[in-house]
Order: structure tokens, then C-alpha cells, then sequence
């Protein structure tokens, strides 16, 4: 981890410093644990309470923070400016292998370019193409005519089945399924025929897929991963799918079949969506909700069936009430039944 002063690390991320800028800072960590040669930032007010008594060096804050600390970074963006102090004091991993490792598997019809890192036990067939500047850790496979392109990062035990595309600077984490056959089924007589999958999945530039993550090809054409688009680990992405640039997908969510997801869009823990729909540009999908029709652009949506954020809080709120209420239609509804009995009784006589 490098070591600086916090003038230089302000200067580094673009803040200004409200104190001593010559303190020597020696990391990172969270308000509520950082030493005194530590510097932690706020970008969430549930974490304001722990500002008055954190023993960090200083604190990263917003430009119009005005609570306690003796010692402040301002900036404008707060979470960015922690993030680029991350870059700055720490950076990113790198394998601790150079070169081909002896042990790989690489048909002699592959294209390998230089500068490339090739860990143990890797296998790459006939006709893949490697880019310049890919790391491949130990375990990976690469399909038939599978192409990957520069400065990607695949961990350990990631495979690209046959003809899919990895674009530039794609980082795939470990044991994550590139283009391995969509469940495609043609059920008759009884029975449920496999259909062939002569597609493929498509990864554009910048694209990030967290640990344990399946897209499959699709049937027909493409599965696409729009530019930029960020993956959580656990997330499954139907045949023929097509997520759009920039988007969000957070743990456990997926995407069914044939369905369309506008850029910038984002699925929340648990989400997801069914097959051969369309969500808009810029939707967000909250929590364990399961999106059953189309989303227009900006929509918001909680809920499985979803529903429009406001209604779907109104609806939770509900629940919290219903034995109350239970109760409440039980003794209301004998009340009423006695009424028409001493009605009934009434006109009898």
C-alpha cells in the first residue's frame, strides 16, 4: 500500500483538504475501525453517527458536509473520490505469475498474442483467439473459436464455450459460464426434446461478471452483454437475451429468455424478469421482485408480481395489518349478521 500525505491525496482525488494536508497516511479503512494514519470517507448518512468519535487521519465528505470531524477531505462526490483514493493507495490485484505456464493446454490452431498471462492447467482449443494483455488464471477454458480480447482478466475456472465473444478489458471472477447451451425444450409425446443452440454470447467492452454468473447462447443469433454492464456474483442470463449498456445487476437476479433490458437499467438482489419482455431505459427493479410484463423507460417497480414502487409500498404497509384487520371484518361481520337477525326477528312479528 503506498504511503503519502493527505495534501497529495487530495490532490490525487480531486478534494480539498479542512485541516492538516501534511499528515503522513499510511490506508484505508471504515469510519468506524480507521487509525490515526487512516482515511476513511462518508458518502451515507447512516454512517454520520460514527463522525464524531472515528479516529481516522481524515474523513473523504461531500463539499457541503457540516457536521463534526477535525479533519476533512471535501469533494463532490464523496463514494468517487474514496474510490479513486483506492486506486491511488492500493490498486488493483495482479497474478502473481508471469508468462505461459509449461502446464497449459494450447492447440497448436489458437491465436495467443504477447504479453499475455496463461496460468496453469488452462486449456484453449483449436481456432480461439487471445488478446494482448488477457490474464488467464489457472483452470480456465477457452471453447473452439471462442474469442477474447485485450487486457481481459479471467479467474480461475471461468469457461467461454465455443464462438462466444469476450470484448476489450472483460474481467469474468471465478468459476462464472460463458455461452454454455440456453434450456431450450421442445416438449412432445411426452417427452422433452433438446433443441440445438447454434448461437452464441457476446461480451461488450468493460463488461464486469462477478463469481459463479451463466449466460447462456442463444438458440438462434446472440446473447448480448451491452458495454459496461456490471454483474454481481449468482446471476443467470436466459438465450437471446439482450442487456443493454451500463447496467446493474446485483446478487441473484436473472434475466429469462428473449427479453430485452434498456441500458442503464437496474436489478436489485434477487430480481428478476420473465422471458420475451421489454424494460425500458433506466428501470430499476427493487429486491426479490419479479418483473412479469414490459417497464417503460425510468419506470420503478417492487414487488413479485411487480408493482409501481408507491402502490408496492402501500401494499407491504397492508400486510403488517391484515390479522388486525381479520379480526376486524370477523367482528364487524357479526355484528352485522345479528342486526339483520333482530330485523328478520322484527318483521315476524
Amino acid at each position: 500500500m503506498a504511503e503519502m500525505t493527505l495534501g497529495q491525496l487530495a490532490e490525487r482525488i480531486g478534494g480539498r483538504v479542512d485541516g492538516g494536508g501534511d499528515v503522513v497516511i499510511r490506508g484505508l479503512a471504515p469510519l468506524e475501525t480507521a487509525g490515526a494514519d487512516e482515511v476513511a470517507f462518508l458518502a451515507n448518512d447512516k454512517y454520520r453517527r460514527f463522525m464524531g468519535h472515528t479516529q481516522a487521519a481524515a474523513v473523504i465528505v461531500a463539499d457541503d458536509y457540516d457536521g463534526p470531524g477535525e479533519t476533512l477531505i471535501r469533494c463532490d462526490d464523496p463514494y468517487f473520490a474514496f474510490r479513486e483514493a483506492m486506486v491511488t493507495m492500493v490498486g488493483f490485484s495482479r497474478p502473481a505469475f508471469e508468462g505461459i505456464d509449461a502446464r497449459a493446454a494450447i492447440h497448436p490452431e489458437a491465436s495467443v498474442a504477447a504479453n499475455v498471462r496463461i496460468g496453469p492447467f488452462v486449456t484453449i482449443e483449436r481456432g480461439a483467439e487471445i488478446g494482448d494483455g488477457t490474464t488467464l488464471y489457472p483452470g480456465v477454458y477457452i471453447g473452439e473459436k471462442a474469442k477474447v480480447g485485450r487486457d481481459c482478466i479471467l479467474h480461475a475456472n471461468v469457461a467461454v464455450y465455443d464462438h462466444s465473444i469476450l470484448h476489450d478489458r472483460v474481467t469474468v471472477h471465478a468459476g462464472s459460464s460463458i455461452g454454455q447451451d440456453g434450456f431450450g425444450y421442445a416438449t412432445h409425446d411426452g417427452r422433452h426434446e433438446k433443441i440445438p443452440a447454434a448461437g452464441w454470447a457476446e461480451l461488450e467492452d468493460d463488461v464486469e461478471i462477478g463469481a459463479c454468473c451463466s449466460i447462456d447462447r442463444a438458440t438462434m443469433g446472440v446473447t448480448r452483454i451491452g458495454a459496461g454492464t456490471k454483474f454481481s456474483n449468482n446471476i443467470t442470463i436466459g438465450h437471446g437475451a439482450n442487456v443493454g449498456k451500463h447496467c446493474l445487476l446485483v446478487a441473484q437476479s436473472g434475466i429469462a429468455g428473449s427479453t430485452r433490458v434498456g441500458d442503464y437499467s437496474v436489478f436489485a438482489a434477487q430480481s428478476g424478469a420473465v422471458g420475451h419482455i421489454t424494460i425500458g431505459e433506466g428501470a430499476r427493479v427493487g429486491a426479490q421482485s419479479g418483473v412479469v410484463s414490459d417497464l417503460k423507460p425510468g419506470e420503478e417497480v417492487l414487488g413479485s408480481p411487480h408493482f409501481p414502487v408507491a402502490r408496492a409500498r402501500r401494499i407491504y404497509a397492508t400486510f403488517s395489518k391484515l390479522p388486525e384487520m381479520r379480526t376486524a371484518i370477523k367482528k364487524l361481520t357479526r355484528q352485522v349478521n345479528n342486526m339483520l337477525h333482530r330485523d328478520r326477528d322484527r318483521g315476524d312479528k
